[in-house]
């Protein structure tokens, strides 16, 4: 039974990452920076995952900010699907954001290597490749974001350079790399971590005033099993996969909840861009949608889809699938 280390095992994504090796017959160990998180995310699986499969999942205390037990915990294992990113909260500066994404990268990276680990499946972002809001067409994998951009915020300025460092260490070390770049991630949550949810969270609950922001929306379902494909086909080696190329608007999600939620007697009204571009100077989570406003390109996942076999839930299965698992946790009030 091949083993693999999943990083950050109690987040959004992470937490899909293991249901989807489990289910297909890998044994998983994860981090987390406090064991005492381990029973619920057990008890959060087997929702997903049957007990036998189950029995396979381990967990293992380290921090993505510290080197420490990276190592010991990637012992006996055949490959690392490094997940964990710092997000941030809108607060810091690029400064502060970009050396943290750096050094978690390092302390994994290295950490593997001195388990003997080479082959490495990476979650990077979109946000690693957004251009200027002039340019138009369609983007793959070749584009890599320009740091130097005025209109980028912190976060996405962190995530090139996490992944530029990702690429350079395996280069280094001669590391089997492959990085995945998801856009917009909604999907059903197993837990009360919300992550990128938290935004149709409010939908549900009647925000009014919505940014004409188009997202490109990858779901986690899609995601996990995307990581998984890259891992296992010999083709990704060495390879970006741009992971969401389907768009909607927060006013398009409204409105799909409208229709399927009659009972929430939701309203929406979409925000002009001038207005979100001042709000955001107060509103820390407006901050990364900025850059996206006057958005007139588009990603494709077409070499996924032809490399790996890769198929996609539409957007609107995976928004509808978020809130219907958001309404039964009893989170909409």
């Amino acid at each position: 039974m091949k083993k693999v280390v999943v990083s950050g095992g109690s987040g959004f994504v992470a937490s899909w990452v293991i249901a989807d090796f489990l289910n297909h017959g890998y044994a998983v160990t994860t981090s987390l920076r406090s064991l005492t998180k381990a029973d619920g995310i057990k008890r959060a699986l087997a929702r997903y995952v049957p007990a036998t499969a189950l029995a396979n999942l381990t967990f293992f205390a380290a921090d993505l900010t510290q080197p420490d037990g990276w190592a010991a915990g990637m012992a006996g294992a055949d490959g690392v699907i490094h997940v964990a990113s710092p997000l941030g909260h809108g607060t810091e500066s690029t400064d502060e954001l970009v050396r943290v994404a750096r050094d978690g990268v390092q302390n994994v990276f290295q950490a593997a290597v001195t388990a003997g680990i080479t082959r490495i499946v990476m979650t990077s972002s979109q946000a690693a490749s957004t251009p200027d809001s002039q340019v138009t067409g369609t983007l793959t994998e070749d584009f890599w974001t320009d740091p130097q951009n005025p209109e980028l915020d912190a976060y996405r300025i962190s995530k090139v350079t996490a992944e530029r460092t990702a690429w350079e260490l395996a280069a280094a070390h001669h590391l089997d790399l492959t990085t995945i770049l998801p856009g917009a991630i909604f999907g059903p949550v197993m837990t009360q971590n919300l992550s990128s949810n938290a935004i149709l969270l409010q939908l549900l609950q009647g925000q009014l005033a919505l940014p004409k922001v188009p997202l490109e929306i990858s779901d986690v379902r899609d995601l996990a099993t995307l990581h998984r494909l890259a891992f296992e086909q010999p083709v990704a080696s060495g390879k970006r996969y741009l992971a969401a190329s389907q768009t909607l608007t927060m006013l398009d999600v409204a409105r799909l909840y409208q229709r399927h939620f009659p009972q929430l007697h939701l309203h929406a009204r979409p925000l002009p861009n001038w207005a979100t571009r001042v709000a955001a100077k107060f509103i820390p989570s407006l901050r990364a949608l900025v850059p996206m406003l006057d958005r007139q390109y588009h990603h494709t996942t077409a070499a996924a889809e032809t490399d790996l076999g890769w198929q996609q839930h539409t957007p609107d299965d995976t928004v509808l699938a978020a809130a219907q698992r958001l309404i039964s946790l009893g989170l909409v009030k």
